[in-house]
């Protein structure tokens, strides 16, 4: 009993000082928001379509179209620079697509119905002219907006993104069965979404779960539990017709990896041989199809209109040289792109 007391004496800790009452900070008026909420507008034919707003920063409207099988929320996956947006001033807006996320399918939905449905959606918001960036799948859908509201468009900014090909191994099969195809893909969003080991988004703190989030989101929100039948009709809607771009006269801005292996090199060719007035065409060797994460920050100083400078990390700090400058420092050991990129984690 005596070796019982004094173990139990031994084992109490010491008495320690009270930690100081911290003082209370200043308190906000307002909630921090969780993100862009979606929004829902009916059509006059019934139809309601779904979107998002950043809201009006005072700067410019960007009209934000994600790769295929993505929801209203997409341009969240951007946020890991959300500062700098903010900092810019630019408001993005993104209408979803039909049979994603909060969005109803409905069948014989076109690239034209789209256009109409982001006319009706900016004319809702009261925004005239707006910057256009397209991710991947979203290229054509972008190039539907453009063709259809060509004196509306700043510029464009399209990142990966896929050209229709009446070619595609989707094209001639009959819907049901791709869907069937696509079943398992559609129904896991972390297979949908994983970006192999060797992927420059692993560097984004919590990029991986937010891109799962935004899977799960797609193709499950309403209930429809995995439903591929969009997806499906999505990837048989890029057998074409492309979308007439000829009269789209804003500049246009591509980004391509050299290297990848699911929007290949002649698909960024062919919007550069359609659009009449692309003014930069970026081919970055030896990457795959990360390029509009990994140079998200050379895309927002340019939709903000900011011209002839590349974002380099030169000495530890970033920043964004007159592209001749920045030519020479990249010569002398600075790297593309911010100094998170390369920063040890």
């Amino acid at each position: 009993m005596i070796a019982f007391l004094l173990a139990a004496t031994v084992a109490q800790p010491a008495t320690a000082k009270a930690p100081a009452s911290p003082a209370v900070p200043a308190l906000p008026d307002r909630f921090d928001d969780f993100g862009p909420a979606v929004q829902a507008l009916t059509l006059p034919s019934g139809r309601v379509v779904h979107f998002s707003d950043t809201g009006d920063l005072g700067g410019r409207s960007v009209l934000f179209i994600g790769g295929t099988g993505t929801s209203a929320r997409a341009s969240g996956m951007t946020d890991f620079l959300k500062s700098l947006r903010v900092a810019l001033k630019l408001r993005f807006i993104t209408v979803e697509r039909n049979g994603f996320g909060d969005t109803a399918y409905q069948p014989g939905w076109t690239y034209a119905d789209y256009a109409g449905e982001v006319r009706a959606v900016l004319d809702h918001l009261g925004v005239r002219r707006f910057a256009g960036v397209a991710i991947s799948g979203g290229g054509p859908y972008m190039a539907a907006v453009a063709g259809a509201l060509p004196d509306r468009v700043i510029s464009l900014h399209m990142l990966a993104t896929a050209a229709t090909n009446p070619h595609g191994k989707q094209c001639g099969v009959p819907l049901a069965a791709l869907a069937q195809s696509l079943t398992n893909q559609v129904q896991n969003p972390q297979a949908w979404w994983g970006f192999p080991a060797t992927s420059p988004t692993h560097r984004i703190p919590g990029f991986a779960d937010r891109a799962f989030e935004e899977g799960a989101r797609t193709f499950f929100i309403r209930g429809q539990m995995g439903d591929p039948l969009p997806e499906a009709a999505e990837m048989q809607r890029y057998c074409g017709p492309a979308p007439d771009v000829s009269a789209v006269k804003a500049p246009v801005h591509i980004f391509q990896g050299g290297a990848d292996p699911l929007v290949t090199l002649d698909q960024a060719e062919y919007w550069h041989s359609h659009f009449p007035n692309v003014v930069a065409f970026r081919v970055y060797p030896g990457e795959a199809h990360d390029v509009q994460y990994r140079h998200w920050d050379q895309v927002l100083i340019e939709l903000a209109g900011i011209s002839g400078k590349t974002v380099v990390c030169q000495g530890g700090h970033s920043t964004a040289l007159p592209d001749g400058a920045a030519k020479a420092a990249l010569a002398k050991g600075a790297s593309l792109g911010l100094c998170a990129w390369t920063a040890k984690p």
